[in-house]
């Protein structure tokens, strides 16, 4: 077994049996479900998601869940057959800081799961410094898909502005008054806050908030 076009002995020849023929190809075998392995790990590095979870896999695990269950809490607004925009489509915002290429791929994401209730989706990624541009949209949701800091205060108006519901899957934006996330413990449960869906004038079907936790402070 010779190396391309070098005619030194290849990798596999070098590793293997080369006596025996029925070990040297399950040694081949293996090697090269090695390299397969090794292939698909910088693959991997390469993608924007190995930052995000390399920075936080809890905060990536967050997302991925959330992004799951939101098609789910809009489904259980009982005024989402409203919130179509002009064509008849709901118009979805991911707001993030500066994650363009992850947040493009969970647009991807959202996009496939192809309608909620029948009707199709329009999914946008937002630099939250941006929401004022679709100021005069019709936006029936909004899916904070980065840790926002202060800046949430942005979403949180814009929400109330737009009777839209906001999604947060990060700890403390439940409480500082994003309308739905989700709460982990030994299970994972959709977390409402109570007043802010109220504020945002949003009526959740009485079945989703049995099964949700509250925040309530009232």
């Amino acid at each position: 077994m010779l190396g391309p076009a070098s005619g030194t002995p290849g990798i596999l020849s070098l590793l293997c049996h080369r006596g025996d023929p029925v070990a040297a190809v399950r040694c081949a075998v293996r090697i090269r479900r090695i390299l397969c392995s090794v292939l698909a790990t910088l693959l991997i590095a390469g993608s924007p998601w190995l930052g995000a979870i390399a920075a936080d896999e809890q905060d990536a695990r967050r997302v991925t869940v959330g992004l799951n269950l939101f098609p789910a809490l809009l489904a259980a607004d009982q005024n989402i057959a409203d919130k179509g925009d002009g064509n008849g489509r709901l118009l979805l915002l991911l707001v993030h800081r500066d994650e363009v290429e992850l947040v493009e791929q969970l647009a991807v994401a959202l996009r496939d799961k192809g309608a909620i209730r029948g009707i199709a989706l329009q999914v946008k990624s937002v630099r939250v410094d941006q929401l004022a541009s679709y100021a005069n949209a019709k936006v029936a949701g909004i899916f904070v898909a980065q840790r926002l800091g202060d800046d949430i205060d942005a979403v949180l108006a814009f929400s109330r502005r737009h009777q839209s519901l906001s999604f947060s899957p990060f700890p403390g934006d439940v409480e500082r008054g994003v309308a739905a996330g989700i709460s982990v413990s030994d299970r994972v449960l959709p977390y409402v806050n109570i007043d802010a869906v109220d504020a945002a004038g949003v009526r959740i079907k009485p079945f989703f908030l049995r099964i949700a936790e509250r925040y309530d402070q009232r």
